[in-house]
């Protein structure tokens, strides 16, 4: 037996006493199994409510957060006031009530808390030289020594930490050894006692199981609201947000569904927007067999920024707020592979001179006037990045190339278009066993159309092939 209510321990239930001993004082009692997870859950999220009153948290398993609170309390309106509010939002978050003491000494805040009042009262000593005396009433069952020792000790008659403290040192030392005596001296003030700081999760990762089972996509996402909201609340608190989240959706016999959303740019506490990208993406899924229960995990958490927009932009368009959540209202649609940004690549061959990337979220277009120091918009250069060293008549890749490349180049009968340009000639990309030696024309169709064609240039004239690589707008 580990913890009893009241009631149960009224009728003589005490901790520590086996399962049948408590069931003979107590036919109807209701025992439940220790979940070891559970408890560090529990104490991790008082841990994370008391961060909201001070930096410095560290916890005492199975049942004890430390606060250091010294520099606390004038802000909170005193050690009352303050216990008064954070037993509030425990009871309101997390759904506990917890003993509170505040002392000198963070051990022997530890031993009055565990024997204590219930509630928002706390235990308060407020000078170290007061402990002692303080400390010399509580039963030695608060130190949570080993029971041989308790027990050995009670066999002497000594049964409060004040008889102990009476004892003589040395002899105390030598009969339980070094660390007991040290543990007194560290409630008492006498030594210092550093502890770890507690860290908060730098990942949210939650579970519910879903009873009776769900098959429906549609009721999927209503039973994924609550860890949402919670996943929000746990950005909320640390002022932080994500790009990425997996839900994780578990059958009886089928493999794991995994739905992941990311985001283009990082996301704190929006859960209607995250629902909204959620209810998109399971429209698509089609689910193996009924969900039993769901799993939500957040990608590693990342520092929020404020957006810079611009004063006199007359609607939010014009500072392009609204293309984060085009490209993620599309990408939950159609999948992450489906929309992506473009990045130009020093290359002449053209399909080589882009590549896919992450979309980035659109930055607010400057509206500054050109110095006398920089160049007019019609006489700057284009940003395109300098070219590889290879041969090619274009002084720049990109210069009169069309915006619309065929994935692969399509053979075409050049007898029925008009050579208009060119030729511009392509000869790269020796090193990496893709070389090519092309000479790239731009011709019209008879409907008017301009097209971007090529033939290999190490054919003979009379057998070249021709290609088509591109259109014009």
């Amino acid at each position: 037996m580990r913890a009893c209510e009241e009631a149960v321990h009224a009728a003589g239930v005490r901790e520590g006493m086996s399962i049948n001993a408590a069931l003979a004082l107590v036919p109807g009692l209701h025992a439940l199994a220790r979940d070891a997870r559970r408890e560090r859950q529990l104490l991790e999220a008082v841990a994370q409510r008391g961060v909201r009153f001070t930096p410095r948290v560290s916890l005492e398993p199975p049942d004890g957060v430390l606060l250091d609170v010294r520099g606390s309390l004038r802000l909170f309106g005193g050690a009352r006031r303050l216990c008064l509010r954070l037993q509030q939002e425990l009871l309101e978050a997390v759904g506990v009530s917890v003993h509170f003491a505040i002392t000198p000494s963070p051990l022997a805040a530890l031993w009055f808390a565990r024997t204590g009042p219930l509630g928002a009262h706390p235990v308060l000593v407020r000078n170290r030289d007061e402990l002692a005396s303080r400390l010399a009433l509580l039963p030695l069952d608060c130190t949570r020594w080993p029971e041989r020792c308790i027990e050995t000790l009670g066999n002497m008659g000594v049964r409060t930490v004040g008889d102990c403290l009476r004892l003589p040192r040395d002899g105390f030392a030598r009969r339980f050894g070094q660390e007991l005596l040290a543990t007194l001296d560290r409630a008492t003030g006498r030594l210092q006692e550093p502890r770890a700081a507690y860290v908060a999760s730098e990942r949210f990762a939650a579970r519910r199981d879903l009873e009776p089972e769900i098959a429906d996509t549609a009721r999927l996402g209503l039973a994924l609201a609550p860890l949402l909201e919670e996943l929000c609340q746990f950005l909320r608190e640390r002022g932080r947000g994500v790009q990425a989240i997996e839900v994780q959706l578990r059958h009886r016999a089928a493999p794991v569904t995994r739905v992941r959303l990311r985001f283009v740019q990082p996301v704190g506490a929006q859960p209607r927007h995250m629902a909204q990208l959620l209810r998109e993406r399971l429209a698509q899924l089609v689910l193996p067999q009924p969900v039993r229960n769901v799993r939500l995990l957040s990608g590693p958490l990342i520092d929020l920024q404020a957006d810079a927009i611009e004063l006199f932009a007359h609607d939010r368009r014009e500072s392009g707020g609204n293309l984060p959540q085009l490209v993620e209202r599309l990408r939950a649609r159609l999948g992450n592979d489906a929309v992506h940004g473009l990045a130009c690549v020093p290359e002449h061959r053209p399909e080589a001179a882009w590549r896919a990337v992450e979309p980035v979220a659109a930055k607010p277009r400057s509206r500054k006037k050109p110095s006398s120091r920089s160049a007019a918009p019609n006489e700057s250069s284009p940003s395109v990045p300098r070219p590889l060293r290879g041969k090619s008549s274009a002084a720049r890749p990109g210069e009169g190339r069309p915006l619309w490349l065929l994935d692969r180049p399509e053979p075409c009968d050049v007898d029925r278009l008009v050579l208009e340009e060119g030729p511009e000639c392509i000869e790269s990309g020796w090193w990496d066993g893709h070389d090519v030696a092309r000479d790239y024309y731009v011709a019209r169709n008879a409907q008017g159309a301009r097209l971007w064609v090529f033939r290999n240039r190490r054919e003979t004239a009379a057998g070249a092939r021709w290609f088509l690589h591109g259109w014009f707008a």
